[in-house]
């Protein structure tokens, strides 16, 4: 069991979202996580805000993918909530707010008492996104029980 395990959860894991643009994706994780007690009421806001100003797209060598989040006084609970968009979403990229269309989102929820995990999860996540055999595997998965193991056995 790694220290990440108990950022997961079943219940956060969205297959064939359908969404328009990054606020609609946006919105509809935020009401999840609110719904769920993950998040405060700021939490939206606070992700658009924090994404406007500092993208979280990356493109890795096997996937394009996107990591949003807030800052920690908008998060009840730690979280990685996984969701595969049924189309591309516009985002920016990270560091140099170049474009980028993905599908694949990885929300995380960090609150001030695990913010030293931030760094290790982000070098977690650029790890397996540029392990071919994983993002391979990866991409199969349509439900989110398969997901939710997936990640368990392997992150």
């Amino acid at each position: 069991m790694s220290e990440f395990d108990k950022l997961f959860d079943e219940n956060l894991i969205f297959v064939d979202v359908e969404a328009k643009d990054r606020e609609s994706l946006f919105e509809k994780v935020a009401e999840s996580l609110l719904d769920q007690g993950y998040v405060k009421e700021s939490y939206l806001k606070a992700l658009n805000k924090r994404e406007d100003e500092f993208p979280t797209g990356v493109l890795t060598e096997n996937l394009a993918i996107a990591l949003p989040h807030a800052n920690p006084e908008n998060v009840n609970k730690p979280f990685i909530a996984i969701v595969k968009c049924k189309d591309l979403i516009h985002v920016e990229q990270m560091g140099i707010g170049e474009d980028e269309e993905t599908k694949d989102f990885f929300f995380l929820g960090i609150v001030k008492e695990t913010q030293d995990l931030q760094v290790k999860l982000l070098q977690r996540f650029m790890q397996l996104m540029n392990d071919e055999k994983f993002v391979s595997e990866y991409k199969k998965l349509n439900n989110s029980r398969d997901i939710y193991e997936y990640f368990l056995k392997k992150f």
